[in-house]
């Protein structure tokens, strides 16, 4: 594979389209420089064995991040994902493996936005979801430039989701 070097623009989104699994762990690991990005993947990237609300708290915790007022913040987060505070508390108890896939997109979304990364990766994020929850899905971008609105945009996905609507400013093929 080429080496695909390019520099991102600041509050720009950009379309990663990878033809093969190891094209993307490739430029994933070339790519993610923690803790200036936050990935996004299919699963949400939760660990199994704890509640939804330590899968939110660990990063945040690990990274130093200011969790006074995280409750609220999440409450409103998960509002924007079109959860409301019973649904959202409901969710905050619950295991992973108790959560549909959207719902697992949802709180790892919601917690890459609480960690506010320089760098937003999406991975995948549209596989095994409903075409309704798809358009939600496409409305977490609108959401991160709320609460971090220099943050660069960058979505992975194969060539048989390129007809996905995305309003990216450049498209990379790998």
């Amino acid at each position: 594979m080429q080496t695909l070097v390019f520099e991102l623009g600041c509050a720009l989104c950009y379309r990663v389209v990878i033809r093969e699994e190891y094209d993307k762990e490739r430029f994933l690991q070339d790519f993610l420089r923690p803790p200036e990005s936050a990935l996004l993947v299919s699963d949400g990237g939760l660990l199994g064995n704890i509640k939804i609300d330590e899968n939110l708290l660990l990063p945040l915790t690990y990274r130093g991040v200011d969790t006074g007022l995280l409750e609220s913040r999440v409450v409103e987060l998960f509002g924007q994902c079109g959860l409301d505070e019973a649904q959202t508390r409901l969710l905050l108890g619950s295991l992973p493996h108790q959560l549909s896939p959207y719902q697992k997109r949802v709180v790892g979304f919601v917690r890459s936005v609480l960690l506010q990364p320089k760098v937003m990766v999406y991975v995948s994020i549209w596989h095994g979801v409903a075409q309704a929850e798809s358009r939600q899905i496409n409305g977490f971008d609108q959401i991160l430039r709320r609460y971090v609105p220099v943050c660069t945009s960058v979505f992975v996905d194969y060539d048989a989701h390129v007809d996905t609507p995305l309003h990216a400013h450049q498209t990379f093929y790998l």
